[in-house]
């Protein structure tokens, strides 16, 4: 059985055991045919960073985030149809790289209890003043300012930034 299999047999199963929206979600995975997908869609073996959005904007946070680092870049892409569960268009599954990082993301039909946390965040070890200040003004943009940058004494410039999706960024100038 590949990884992708278990995966997804783990996801369902999860769904089952909390969640009255298993057929439709079983439904939206035949839909999609995603278990006769290519194993790259698992990278066997990376561990992802995975965004769950509950506002349908999965596609924007992404689009703003490869925006903003280099070298960075949309890898695959996954829709809801008519038919599925959620709102037609936005993102079953996403994955994209951040300068080399893995990360995935989905729109979430169902409206959890929990959403994103500080406690989790992604560290930026950036390469110049620029770099760090463009990123923090971007990432800061309707968003809260946790740390202002400054000089905290374990770096010469550090900043923690939430940004308006709920999504928590730590950059660091060493």
């Amino acid at each position: 059985m590949t990884r992708i299999s278990l995966l997804l047999l783990t996801a369902v199963f999860t769904f089952s055991c909390t969640d009255t929206h298993t057929n439709s979600y079983e439904k939206e995975l035949a839909k999609l045919d995603i278990l006769n997908k290519e194993p790259s869609i698992a990278m066997k073996g990376q561990i992802t960073t995975f965004l769950t959005f509950q506002n349908n904007d999965a596609e924007e946070a992404m689009n703003l985030y490869v925006s903003l680092f280099e070298n960075s870049k949309v890898t695959d892409i996954q829709r809801y149809g008519k038919e599925g569960p959620a709102k037609e268009g936005s993102i079953f599954f996403a994955r994209f790289e951040l300068n080399g990082s893995q990360f995935a993301c989905s729109d979430s039909y169902i409206k959890h209890e929990w959403d994103f946390t500080p406690g989790v965040s992604n560290w930026v070890d950036c390469q110049s003043e620029e770099e760090q200040q463009k990123l923090f003004s971007a990432l800061s943009e309707n968003g809260k300012v946790m740390m202002p940058l400054d000089n905290y004494g374990f770096s010469q410039r550090f900043a923690f930034v939430e940004d308006r999706f709920g999504v928590s960024w730590q950059l660091n100038l060493e």
